[in-house]
């Protein structure tokens, strides 16, 4: 699924390429190098991120332990809170560095 997802972020860059940080891959072999430079897999913010929303209150912030007063009730841990401060900063780390040419 993961690789189906770059693919069409790969085709929106080549329709589109203003919107991108990244140059648009020229042909198909070059889509995988686009896909690794334009995409990150955050698969941990899920549940924590619904429950961020829900409660209006940013991950950043938020504590490990119970949270519930919203629709459902959550159990929030502290590695899963380190996770998303590490996605965070990784990608505010690749904002920062220079476009691939």
């Amino acid at each position: 699924v993961i690789g189906m997802l770059n693919n069409l972020v790969c085709e929106v860059a080549c329709s589109f390429p203003d919107l991108f940080y990244n140059q648009a891959p020229n042909d198909r072999a070059e889509m995988k190098e686009f896909g690794a430079a334009s995409t990150m897999c955050m698969r941990s913010y899920g549940v924590t991120g619904l429950a961020a929303a829900e409660h209006g209150i940013p991950f950043c912030s938020m504590q490990a332990g119970h949270l519930s007063g919203g629709r459902i009730s959550y159990e929030v841990s502290g590695d899963m809170l380190r996770q998303l401060t590490s996605n965070v900063a990784e990608l505010a780390e690749r904002l920062n560095k220079p476009p691939q040419p």
